[in-house]
Order: structure tokens, then C-alpha cells, then sequence
């Protein structure tokens, strides 16, 4: 086995072994706020934002999964500007004004790092309106540095519940002889398999209290479309990319 996938089937197993009080608590969270009808806001920045996709419109996944998808905070769009946007005071609000936050409604942040402006706004913006956070970073990444935010403050220490990924400083974790630089990043793979486990996790719980999940069906079924119309439309006032 190449030791890229050791390493990363070892974070995986650490991070979900060492969590899964954390994730059971996030996910009977979710599963109150969904009753309510609440949906869950995810934003990441870089990278992260793969996170943020991953659970949104998936198959076998939920509808009431609402990625904040802004392409200034991608790497499409040039990265040195998505590296200064997520640098810069103020940029998150206005991207937020037009979220649909609601009292039920629960916000995923994930920034590997956290120590960057726009994700430590984004979650003080969600607990002034009084939404339930959760966050994805490395923890040991996050104490080595300081914080960029005002506040001083790193993103696992402002939302309500915090999942580490269990990544090394820098992300990468592989080094070899004659190359000074590690390689092998490892957040995105370890957040996805997190991220999916917590609404494994959910769905699990809502059938044990009798409630119907609002599951996707691959599109690419046969018969599937006229489905998943019909449960898309609970949540298309609340998720625009559903419209």
C-alpha cells in the first residue's frame, strides 16, 4: 500500500474513532433543526469549498443541504485573489445577507487552517443570529499559527461543536529523501469522509424516530427524475441552487 493511503486511512480512523461523540451530538442537532425545517448551510473556502459540494443534490444524500458557493472564495477565478478575498474584513457579510438563516437552521464551516478572516466571520455572523455552528479544521495546524481575524480568535474556538481532521501542519503529509517540502494533502478526503459520516449519521437517526429522510435518487436511475421533483420542491424556497 503507497503510504499516501496509509496515512490518510490512519487520519480517517483517528478522526472519526476520536469523534464520534461529537458527531452523534452534530448529528441529533441536525436532525432537531430538519424536523423544525431547518436546512444546513455549509461554506468552505479553497479547497474546502469541495466539502461544501460534496453533500449537496448527491446521491443518497439529503435536500436540505444548502452550499454557499461564492466564486470569489474559489480557485477558478485566480488564486491569488480567492487567498486575498478570504483575508479581507467585511467580504463574508455580504455574501450572507442573501442566506435565508433561519432559528432552526444549522451553519458548517470548514476551513483547514481557521485561522483566516472569512470563515471566523462567517461563524460569529451565524451565532449573532442565534444558528447552531459546526466547523471542520485541523486543530494541530490551527494552534501552530496565530489568527488573522481581529478577534484573535481561530475558527475551533468560536463554533459550537468543532471536528479536527486529524491533518498535520501544512496538510501534507508525506516527506521523502532529497525533497524538503512534504506532499500529500489530506483535508479534503478526511473532511468529505467526515462530513459524510455525520449525515450518515442523521439519516440513520431520523429513521429510528419514524421520520421519512428526504433522500436523492441518482439522477442517472431510470425513473428517478419525477422523485426527486417532488422533493426538491419542499426546499426550494430555502436552497436556490434547487430552483
Amino acid at each position: 500500500m503507497h503510504p499516501y493511503v496509509s496515512g490518510v486511512i490512519q487520519k480517517i480512523e483517528r478522526a472519526v474513532e476520536t469523534q464520534m461523540d461529537k458527531l452523534e451530538i452534530a448529528a441529533q442537532r441536525l436532525v432537531k433543526g430538519v424536523e423544525q425545517g431547518g436546512v444546513l448551510h455549509v461554506l468552505g473556502c479553497g479547497h474546502s469549498h469541495m466539502i461544501a459540494e460534496e453533500i449537496f443534490f448527491r446521491a443518497g444524500g439529503s435536500f436540505f443541504v444548502n452550499p454557499i458557493l461564492d466564486p470569489g472564495l474559489m480557485l477558478h477565478n485566480g488564486v491569488i485573489k480567492s487567498t486575498r478575498l478570504e483575508r479581507l474584513t467585511g467580504y463574508v457579510e455580504a455574501i450572507l445577507e442573501d442566506v435565508d438563516f433561519r432559528e432552526n437552521d444549522l451553519f458548517f464551516i470548514v476551513s483547514n487552517s481557521g485561522r483566516n478572516v472569512v470563515p471566523i466571520d462567517a461563524a460569529l455572523y451565524a451565532k449573532e443570529r442565534k444558528v447552531y455552528t459546526l466547523s471542520i479544521s485541523s486543530f494541530a495546524h490551527s494552534k501552530s499559527v496565530s489568527s488573522r481575524h481581529p478577534s484573535g480568535k481561530r475558527l475551533f474556538e468560536i463554533t459550537d461543536l468543532a471536528l479536527d481532521n486529524c491533518g498535520e501542519i501544512g496538510d501534507a503529509q508525506l516527506e521523502i529523501p532529497g525533497l524538503n517540502e512534504r506532499y500529500g494533502a489530506t483535508s479534503s478526503v478526511v473532511g468529505i469522509v467526515l462530513v459524510q459520516t455525520l449525515m450518515s449519521m442523521a439519516i440513520e437517526n431520523m429513521v429510528e424516530k419514524g421520520i421519512k429522510p428526504p433522500l436523492i435518487r441518482s439522477a442517472n436511475l431510470d425513473g428517478t427524475d419525477d422523485q426527486n421533483r417532488r422533493n426538491m420542491q419542499k426546499y426550494q424556497k430555502r436552497i436556490p441552487l434547487l430552483r
